[in-house]
């Protein structure tokens, strides 16, 4: 099992749906604003060792001092999600890596297996890993590398749920300036 020093910054849920899953999350737990990205665009992605495409939307939200992705996995073909976290509950957890290429060599030792690898389209082509500890913890990792832009998406979720008024609860991430 991998240890980490990193704090936990975000978690993650399977949904069927990214804008019906954004609705109940802000009723049912008071969360929001929702941004929805659908179908992000990927670049240099690699699925379980082979290059493919991962399609998938999600939902960000912020709560106290962790972020909520609601994530929809989109893949009929090759997917990086495991079967027991497509239909719901938690699908990852993730930090931030300062040293991204060591974080993946470390959990690959600790017996992680990297199912996916990509650069997001945007965002500057930040990388992000996913990687699956195994049935013990029955919910995948996610490490970013560290960028400003990262840490700034991650800023204004904060703050957009600091002065968030319950009003709009599911937006666009193009709403984002």
């Amino acid at each position: 099992m991998y240890h980490s020093e990193k704090p936990i910054i975000q978690i993650a849920y399977a949904v069927e749906n990214v804008h019906n899953a954004a609705k109940y999350w802000s009723r049912r737990f008071n969360i929001g604003p929702f941004y929805v990205n659908e179908h992000i665009k990927l670049e240099n992605t690699i699925i379980k060792g082979q290059s493919g495409t991962f399609d998938h939307s999600s939902a960000y939200g912020w709560k106290e001092n962790l972020m909520i992705e609601l994530i929809c996995d989109h893949c009929a073909d090759i997917s990086p999600t495991p079967e027991r976290n497509a239909s719901g509950g938690v699908h990852h957890i993730a930090w931030i890596a300062n040293d991204f290429e060591k974080e993946r060599k470390e959990l690959s030792s600790q017996g992680c297996e990297e199912v996916l690898i990509a650069n997001v389209g945007h965002r500057e082509g930040m990388r992000f890993s996913w990687f699956d500890p195994g049935e013990d913890i029955g919910h995948l990792f996610e490490i970013y590398e560290n960028s400003k832009s990262l840490t700034d998406f991650y800023s204004f979720l904060h703050k957009a749920s600091l002065n968030w008024d319950g009003k709009k609860p599911v937006r666009n991430v193009s709403e984002i300036t």
